[in-house]
């Protein structure tokens, strides 16, 4: 699968050699079809030129269901600008117990359409309203990331509990807005 001069690298990743990158509504409507058609509902366009390079630029789509393992990258800070749907970037104090949800949108949902985390800090992302669409950049090359050790790893039911009290957290930050 293609889409729009992206060629897939993986199942849910593309990526391109075309300089400059552009990237229009089209794409960004055939990465979120790309997104369900895949195991994990999630797809993403790799925006930087190679894996080594100093600045990661990508555009993902999430399931609604979504909410990944909080993390850091203790690398740099991140930048996520909303391009479709409303989502929380959940932070995190480095016990797990500070949670400060930062509401982006696009379109007619409310929200800020940009955040940037100026240092590392452990996120996470709840999708709320809409299709999840954002661009991510970060400090390169990817080395991995650290998984919080206070939340839950396996999926059951303190997991589901878990993922459910942040997605209750980030609604009630939307609906304050």
């Amino acid at each position: 699968m293609s889409i729009g001069g992206f060629r897939a690298a993986a199942p849910s990743v593309f990526e391109t050699d075309i300089d400059p990158v552009t990237v229009d509504r089209a794409q960004i409507d055939s990465l979120i079809a790309a997104a369900r058609n895949t195991d994990t509902g999630r797809a993403r366009l790799l925006l930087h030129m190679d894996r080594d390079d100093s600045l990661h630029e990508m555009i993902i789509a999430l399931p609604e269901a979504s909410c990944d393992h909080p993390h850091i990258n203790y690398k740099s800070g991140k930048s996520f600008i909303a391009l479709s749907g409303q989502f929380a970037v959940v932070c995190f104090s480095d016990d797990g117990r500070g949670v400060t949800p930062i509401i982006l949108s696009a379109g007619e949902f409310p929200g800020a359409q940009l955040t940037r985390l100026r240092k590392p800090v452990w996120h996470t992302i709840i999708p709320l309203l809409g299709d999840t669409v954002f661009v991510e950049t970060i400090i390169g090359p990817f080395t991995g990331n650290r998984f919080a050790g206070w939340f839950p790893t396996s999926f059951g039911e303190n997991r589901e509990q878990a993922e459910e009290r942040l997605r209750r957290i980030a609604r009630v930050a939307a609906d304050s807005l």
